[in-house]
């Protein structure tokens, strides 16, 4: 999984619990809206904060977000 990528179009966002991942919090990369695939994984959300990369800023969840939805970096 690609996490170097530092395109300006790039979104992350991480969620708690995903189908597939019980119990851990996943980062997925977005560009443009639309999944790249790329993703890191944590059993804590400061794991998952840790492993983006640097230089991002961090959005606050949205009351329209998914309810899986924890917060957002661009």
């Amino acid at each position: 999984n690609n996490t170097e990528d530092d395109d300006d179009l790039s979104m992350w966002v991480v969620y708690e619990e995903p189908p597939g991942f019980p119990d851990q919090y996943v980062a997925r990369r977005y560009v443009l809206e639309k999944d790249t695939g790329d993703y890191v994984v944590g059993d804590t959300l400061n794991d998952v904060r840790a492993k983006l990369p640097p230089g991002l800023m961090r959005l606050e969840r949205s009351s329209h977000d998914d309810p899986q939805v924890r917060e957002s970096w661009i």
